[in-house]
């Protein structure tokens, strides 16, 4: 199917609703667009998240683990804002 879309002078482009829907674009945001020049195809990638990461690190001491109220206050009294 085509979706008609325009390349503005500073070529951006707006992705129709309906290829927003097929990639599964639901928000504005960063995202990352990767090149096929052999078979000219142009995919968007969606960007990792941090909370992909969730589970894959185990710490080196486990004794030393803290909750995040205590990490949270931890910083608090150890670092300064800027």
């Amino acid at each position: 199917m085509l979706y008609p879309t325009t390349i503005t002078s500073k070529w951006q482009m707006t992705l129709p609703k309906g290829v927003r829907g097929m990639l599964g674009i639901r928000k504005p945001g960063k995202t990352f667009i990767r090149v096929d020049e052999k078979k000219q195809v142009i995919a968007v990638v969606q960007p990792p998240s941090i909370f992909d990461l969730a589970g894959t690190f185990t710490p080196k001491n486990k004794k030393k683990i803290m909750n995040a109220v205590k990490t949270r206050d931890y910083m608090e009294k150890h670092y300064e804002r800027t």
